[in-house]
C-alpha cells in the first residue's frame, strides 16, 4: 500500500509539473487572476516563479522515488519517461525570452544551405551576406557584428537541419528531442552496464533547467550530449576506437568534451586519442578555406571583459584583485588555466582501469572546469554535467542546476551587473556541499557514498 501511494505521489507529481511548463511565461497573468499579484511580472521574474515550484516537485519526485523500495523502482520508469517527454513537448512550440542563440544556429545553416558560403568567413551585419536578411531570423541574432562562435560539427549539423526544411526554432527543438531520445538510451545503456537502478534516470529526465535551456531556448547541448554519453558507454564497453569517435564528435559540436582525454587510462589513450583526432579533422576539413577565422569568436569569447558571466567567487576574487592591480581582466584566464592544469595533473597519473575510476574521472573534469575555467557560467553550460549525476550523485551539482537561473536577473539590473547576492546564493552553497561530499568520500578509487536511489555504487569491473 505504501508503495502504492509513494506511485500516485510521483504521477501528481508529474501532472503538476506539467501544469507548471503548460501554463509557462503566462503564471505571471494567472498569479495576477487569482489575486496573488498586483501587476503582471517581468518574464524572467515569471520564468523563476516558475522554476522555484518545479525545484520543489522536481527534489519531491527525486525524495519520493528514493522511498521506494528498489524491487519496485523499474515500474516507475515509464512514468518518468512519459513525463519527461511531456514536459519537453509542451515547450518545442514556445518562442524563448531567455536566448536568442537559437537563431543564430538557424542563421549559419541559411548561409550554407541558401548563401553557399562559409560561415566563419562574414558575420551577419556583413554586405556580403545581407542578401540572405529575413524578418524571420536576423533580427533576432545577438552579436550581429561577431564572427560565429559554433564549431565545425554544430556548422554540419545547422546545415544538415537547413538541408532538410527544419529552418525555424521549433522545428531545430523539435529534431532536438530526435538527439534527446539518443541521450536517455546511452544513459541508460551506462546504468544498466554498472548494474544501477534504471530510475536514476528521474536525475537528467525531470531536471528543470535541461527541459528549459534544451526545450524551451533550444541550446545546441541537446545535440553534443548523444555522441558524448555514447564515448562513456563504448568505451565501458571496451571499444577505445569507436569511444574516441564519439568524443570528437561531440567536441566538434561544443570543444569542452575534448577535456575527457585526460580521462582515459595510458594503455588506451593512443587508440581513444587518434580516432578522436582523425573524426574532428574530417569534420573541420570542409572549412578550412576560412583560415584562421575558423576559430570564430571563441578567441574574443575568452578575453572579452563583456563576455564575463555569472563567474564564480573565485573568478570574482581574482577579477577584483586584477582590477586592484591594474591589470586587464584576461590576465585572470591564465591564472586559472594554470589552476585547472594542476588541477589535471592527479587525474592524468591516475593508471586504474575500473569503471568506477573512469566515470568518477570524467565527472570530475566537468566539473572542475566549470569552476575554474569558464569566462561565463551561463545555466545551461551545466547540461555537460548533469547526464552524469545520474550515476554519481551530487547535492552540490543538483543545487546549483536549481540556482544558476538566478543568474537571468542579471538582465534586470540597470547596470547589467550581477547582484552579489545572486552569486552567493550560487556558489556559497555549491563549495560548502562540494566540500563536505569531498570529505564525506573515500579516495578516488574506492567506492563513493550514495545520497539518493539506494546504495548500490558502480561496479568495480576492470575496463
Amino acid at each position: 500500500m505504501m508503495q502504492f501511494s509513494l506511485k500516485n505521489r510521483l504521477l501528481l507529481l508529474g501532472l503538476l509539473s506539467a501544469f507548471v511548463y503548460a501554463v509557462n511565461f503566462d503564471v505571471g497573468e494567472l498569479l495576477v487572476q487569482l489575486g496573488i499579484l498586483n501587476g503582471v511580472p517581468h518574464p524572467i521574474v515569471s520564468y523563476l516563479i516558475q522554476i522555484a515550484t518545479l525545484s520543489v516537485f522536481y527534489i519531491s519526485a527525486l525524495w519520493v522515488v528514493g522511498r521506494v523500495r528498489e524491487k519496485d523502482r523499474e515500474v516507475l520508469v515509464p512514468e518518468i519517461l512519459l513525463f519527461a517527454l511531456l514536459f519537453r513537448l509542451l515547450l518545442v512550440p514556445a518562442d524563448s525570452v531567455l536566448s536568442s542563440d537559437v537563431y543564430r544556429y538557424l542563421w549559419d545553416g541559411k548561409v550554407q544551405v541558401t548563401g553557399k558560403i562559409n560561415p566563419y568567413l562574414y558575420t551577419p551585419v556583413d554586405e556580403h551576406l545581407a542578401f540572405l536578411r529575413d524578418q524571420e531570423i536576423y533580427p533576432y541574432i545577438n552579436r550581429q557584428e561577431a564572427p560565429t562562435v559554433y564549431p565545425a560539427g554544430a556548422q554540419i549539423l545547422f546545415r544538415t537541419l537547413n538541408q532538410v526544411a527544419l529552418d525555424s526554432p521549433t522545428e531545430f527543438k523539435a529534431a532536438a528531442l530526435a538527439a534527446e531520445a539518443l541521450t536517455f538510451l546511452f544513459v541508460f545503456l551506462i546504468i544498466k552496464e554498472l548494474g544501477l537502478p534504471r530510475s536514476r534516470i528521474l536525475v537528467y529526465a525531470w531536471n528543470p533547467l535541461i527541459v528549459y535551456e534544451l526545450f524551451y531556448s533550444g541550446h545546441v547541448e541537446s545535440f553534443m550530449l548523444p555522441p558524448l554519453m555514447g564515448f562513456v558507454y563504448l568505451f565501458l564497453r571496451r571499444r577505445p576506437v569507436a569511444a574516441g569517435a564519439l568524443l570528437g564528435l561531440a567536441a566538434s559540436i561544443k570543444l569542452v568534451p575534448a577535456l575527457l582525454l585526460v580521462t582515459i587510462p595510458p594503455n588506451k589513450r593512443l587508440k581513444v586519442a587518434l580516432s578522436f583526432f582523425v573524426v574532428f579533422a574530417l569534420i573541420y576539413l570542409p572549412y578550412v578555406g576560412a583560415g584562421k577565422a575558423v576559430l570564430g569568436f571563441l578567441p574574443a569569447y575568452f578575453y572579452d571583459p563583456y563576455e564575463i558571466f555569472n563567474p564564480g567567487l573565485i573568478q570574482i576574487a581574482l577579477l577584483e584583485t586584477a582590477k586592484f592591480m591594474s591589470l586587464p581582466s584576461s590576465s585572470i584566464r591564465f591564472a586559472l588555466f594554470v589552476c585547472f592544469l594542476v588541477f589535471l595533473i592527479p587525474v592524468i597519473r591516475r593508471t586504474e582501469e575500473d569503471r568506477a575510476a573512469f566515470i568518477r574521472k570524467c565527472y570530475v573534469v566537468l566539473g572542475g572546469y566549470l569552476l575554474l575555467i569558464y569566462p561565463a557560467l551561463h545555466p545551461w553550460y551545466l547540461s555537460t554535467l548533469i547526464p552524469f549525476l545520474c550515476i554519481i550523485p551530487s547535492r552540490a551539482w543538483l543545487y546549483l542546476s536549481l540556482a544558476l537561473p538566478l543568474s537571468y536577473l542579471k538582465y534586470l539590473t540597470p547596470e547589467g551587473a550581477m547582484p552579489a547576492w545572486v552569486s552567493l546564493v550560487q556558489f556559497v552553497p555549491l563549495y560548502l556541499i562540494l566540500a563536505l561530499e569531498y570529505a564525506r568520500t573515500q579516495p578516488m578509487n574506492e567506492r563513493r557514498r550514495q545520497w539518493y536511489f539506494g546504495t548500490q555504487t558502480p561496479s568495480s569491473t576492470t575496463l
